[in-house]
């Protein structure tokens, strides 16, 4: 594993609303960190070509509404500029789908993490993944970073929730690799089966014990010194992932939460791991999603 080899482009997608004004903060924040070409994508729906009098096309080009592409970028470039004259911005403003537009622009710009914002409901007063963010979380290859929290600083912890496989052990390796400095904490939650008939403390002591020397394999596996691996704490709970990092992060400081997924194909599409998603849902901050490596190779 190597530690502080920073991706050298990003991506933000954003609709330009206020719900992602904390997606460009952090966006902003990590780019300057990483000195990283911040690619802005933005998709327009298709434009309303008929007017009452005939098609747009038919108008005298005084008469003709502005081109709302250049209108997005011009509006983009303005306020990137006023936040951060320092960052290395590209803009990509295109008519389509916008989970497509992002994904695509994603892919040509070579971006190794995707940064975006969430809805709002303001009648329920909480956030809800929209429909462009969970396209983003099913089919992007590369990490995609789901920011709710507000962008004061960086991160100073993340939690890594892991279950020990492959895939986890790459959102570890992930995790550290983009943010080198920041704490680390190694969260697994366990079921004990007949706890019931034999003791349920008895039976989780033996399971924790368990844990804690799974934990230990998994990060030198992941490539940790003894010294790095001795400063990791270790989290192994009983319960259900989702509820407990939820709790967790209601009642602790702002961290980052980092989880991977498994499988391919029909099934990743449409599910992306149940537990992932479950703990994109519960989670109420910063979430770094990262992919199955297998789905990475087959794209």
């Amino acid at each position: 594993m190597t530690e502080g080899t920073f991706p050298r482009r990003m991506a933000l997608a954003t609709d330009l609303s206020h719900r992602c004004d904390r997606a460009l903060d952090r966006a902003l924040l990590v780019a300057r960190a990483w000195q990283a070409e911040l690619t802005v994508i933005h998709a327009l729906a298709p434009p309303e070509t008929m007017t009452l009098f005939g098609s747009l096309r038919d108008l005298p080009s005084w008469r003709r509404p502005p081109d709302p592409v250049r209108k997005a970028r011009d509006r983009i470039y303005r306020d990137l500029v006023r936040e951060d004259p320092h960052v290395d911005i590209a803009v990509h403003v295109e008519t389509g789908s916008p989970a497509e537009v992002v994904l695509e622009a994603a892919r040509e710009s070579h971006a190794e993490l995707i940064v975006t914002g969430i809805a709002r409901d303001e009648l329920l007063a909480r956030m809800f993944l929209g429909d462009t963010v969970d396209q983003l979380i099913r089919k992007s290859p590369v990490p995609v970073l789901i920011v709710r929290d507000r962008a004061f600083e960086p991160y100073h912890t993340m939690l890594v929730a892991t279950d020990f496989s492959e895939s986890s052990r790459v959102a570890l390796e992930t995790a550290i690799r983009f943010f080198p400095d920041t704490g680390l904490s190694l969260f697994h939650a366990y079921d004990v089966p007949f706890a019931g008939y034999l003791g349920r403390a008895e039976v989780e002591k033996q399971f924790e014990g368990y844990g804690k020397d799974a934990a230990d394999k998994f990060l030198a596996e992941a490539g940790l010194t003894p010294d790095a691996a001795r400063k990791v704490s270790h989290m192994i709970e009983h319960g259900v992932p989702e509820a407990l990092l939820r709790d967790y992060a209601e009642n602790s400081r702002r961290h980052l939460t980092v989880v991977g997924t498994h499988g391919g194909g029909m099934v990743y599409e449409t599910l992306i791991g149940s537990t992932a998603r479950k703990i994109i849902d519960a989670v109420p901050g910063d979430v770094l999603l990262v992919p199955d490596p297998a789905k990475r190779k087959a794209d």
